[in-house]
């Protein structure tokens, strides 16, 4: 059970990681029917649907800059870990992102992503 990645795996991680700054080359590190699943709304779509849905939230303004954690390799491709700021009904909100992605042959194959806002909840 090694987490020590192929060459491909690994450069797909980097490549992931630049394409936080740059979302179109999502579309190019993924395979054509790359299924995408996002908590934040419970729903599977295409990469180029997820990638179209950003576009759309960021309007005529810039895609938010996604801040990279850190990388962790699994058998089955790696985890990429990441926190974006975003305004929400006029509110700062910090978000915290574990996108667990499946990869084949250099490509995403399948990827899972978990959103959750920073929350004071301690006592």
């Amino acid at each position: 059970m090694s987490t020590t990645p192929d060459q491909a795996t690994a450069e797909l991680a980097e490549n992931w990681v630049k394409a936080l700054a740059d979302i179109d080359l999502f579309l190019e590190i993924c395979v054509q029917d790359c299924p995408v699943w996002h908590s934040a709304d419970d729903k599977w779509v295409t990469v180029s649907e997820a990638v179209a849905a950003v576009h759309e939230r960021a309007g005529d303004g810039p895609v938010p800059d996604f801040r990279p954690v850190g990388v962790t390799f699994t058998e089955k491709g790696f985890f990429n870990e990441a926190a974006v700021e975003i305004e929400v009904g006029g509110n700062p909100v910090k978000l915290h992102l574990v996108q667990i992605v499946e990869a084949k042959d250099g490509k995403a194959v399948r990827v899972r992503e978990y959103i959750g806002p920073e929350m004071n909840i301690q006592p």
